[in-house]
Parts: C-alpha cells; structure tokens; sequence
C-alpha cells in the first residue's frame, strides 16, 4: 500500500514538471503576441484620382487599403490648405470586407489642399496614417474682380445685353465711339479665360466692333464683329503673367463691343 501511494506521488510531481515548462511557455507567446499587437501601427495606403481640380466641377476621390485589415471601422479623410498646420476632418467613410475604402472631398476654396487618411486605433494596434497627398484646387472667378492694370475708355463692371441676354460685369467702352483698353496682371495663377465676344444689342444696324486679346504681348485673340454675331470663346492662359484686352467699334453707325462676363480660372 505504501509503494503504490509513492508511485502515485512520483507521477504527479513528474506531471508537474512537464506542464509547468509548457504552461510557462504558452503564458510567455500570449503575451508576446500581445506586446506585439500593442506596439504595431495599421498601414494605411492611399491615392487620389486628381492632382488637379476646379471648384464646382470636381470630386476628389481617395482610395486606398487598411493593414491589418480593419472590416466596419472607420477611417478619416483630414485636410489642411497650403500653409496651415492643424488639420481639419473632410469627412468619413467605412473600411470593407477587403480592408479598401472610398472617401470623397469637394473642395470649395481655390489653391494647394493636402490630404491624408487615419485610421484610428483599435483593438490594441495604434493609429496608422496614410502618406501626405496634395491636390492643386482652381476656380472660376470673374476677370472684373481682378486689380485693372493700365487701362483707358474701358468700365470693367459693366452690364452688357447680348441677344436680350444679359452679361453682368462685362468690359465694354465707357465711350462706345472711342477704342479702349485693359491690363491685368495675373501672375501665372491662372489656366483658363472663358468669355462671349459681340456687339451690345445697343449697337446701331450695320455698326462693327472688334476685339484683341493678348496674352504677354502675344495675340492670342483678334476677333472682328457685327450686329448678332456672338463669339464664345475661351483661351489657354497657362503660365501667363499679363493679358491685355483692346476693345474697337465704329463711331458710324454707333457699336459698342463687349467682351461678355469674363472669368479666369485661377488657383489662388
């Protein structure tokens, strides 16, 4: 009896050295995988579908993927404009079953906007942010609210009526029987001019005008008129520093020449 109450001893103390060994080691890789989760960052990968956009006229897009994958959490789409620090929340969107998301942005204000995605931490792994995009946002603006340059016999804010349409602010001669001109200095912000070309209905039958625009001494637009005839145009403006407007019409019959609501699409 008292040999089988030692054999019975002997198993159990010879179990417990065999478990505590693996026990310790099980303990030690759960805590490790632990730490390890603790210390990790999500990865956050992104793009956007444009580097350039016009207000009104685009969406950016963001696409991109989350590491690990982060299935029903949200990621946010922060921006900042050119020159700022702080960022701002443009909106948020859900991660899929993938790990992808989609996160869209409408800018509404001219110039160089940065964007980038953060995902939040999460069950132990910390916040994780996507590299910094930047995106060059432009804007239709009307040539009237720009600073005149030198300038003669030319109202830059007047209302002008084409086919009984009305074109307000528009450059038309303060003295429709005398030629005039305008400068503006743009500075190479700008890409675009878009504007209609005619004589204002005011014009007398069998009156002409004509108009010529320059950009940096060069022509880009030399445009004779007559009565009913209207001229929608627009013109690339890329790197342009000056452009220069010289408006002409005839004193007999009476024209008046009008270069219709004017706007340039600009970045700041």
């Amino acid at each position: 009896m008292h040999r089988t109450t030692t054999t019975l001893v002997s198993l159990a103390a010879a179990a417990v050295m065999v478990a505590g060994p693996l026990a310790l080691t099980t303990t030690t890789a759960q805590a490790a995988d632990t730490a390890e989760r603790r210390a990790a960052a999500y990865t956050v990968k992104a793009k956007v579908n444009k580097d350039v956009v016009t207000v009104g006229e685009d969406v950016v897009k963001v696409r991109g993927k989350v590491t690990p994958r982060a299935a029903g959490a949200k990621v946010v789409l922060q921006q900042r404009l050119d020159g700022k620090t702080k960022w701002a929340v443009s909106t948020k969107a859900k991660v899929k079953r993938n790990g992808t998301f989609l996160l869209k942005d409408e800018p509404s204000v001219a110039g160089t906007r940065e964007y980038r995605v953060l995902k939040p931490k999460s069950q132990g792994i910390r916040k994780g942010t996507s590299k910094v995009l930047s995106v060059e946002v432009y804007r239709w603006e009307s040539l009237s609210g720009q600073p005149a340059g030198a300038n003669a016999n030319i109202s830059a804010y007047g209302t002008a009526r084409i086919g009984t349409k009305v074109y307000s602010p528009s450059l038309m001669a303060t003295n429709p029987s005398a030629s005039g001109y305008v400068e503006y200095t743009l500075g190479r912000l700008c890409t675009d001019l878009r504007t209609t070309y005619a004589l204002d209905d005011s014009s007398e039958s069998g009156s002409t005008g004509a108009v010529k625009l320059l950009v940096d001494g060069v022509t880009k637009v030399d445009q004779g008129l007559v009565v009913g005839q209207v001229v929608e145009s627009t013109t690339d403006l890329t790197d342009a520093f000056r452009l220069r407007y010289e408006l002409a019409s005839s004193a007999t019959p009476v024209g008046r020449t009008v270069v219709g609501t004017p706007e340039i699409r600009c970045t700041k």
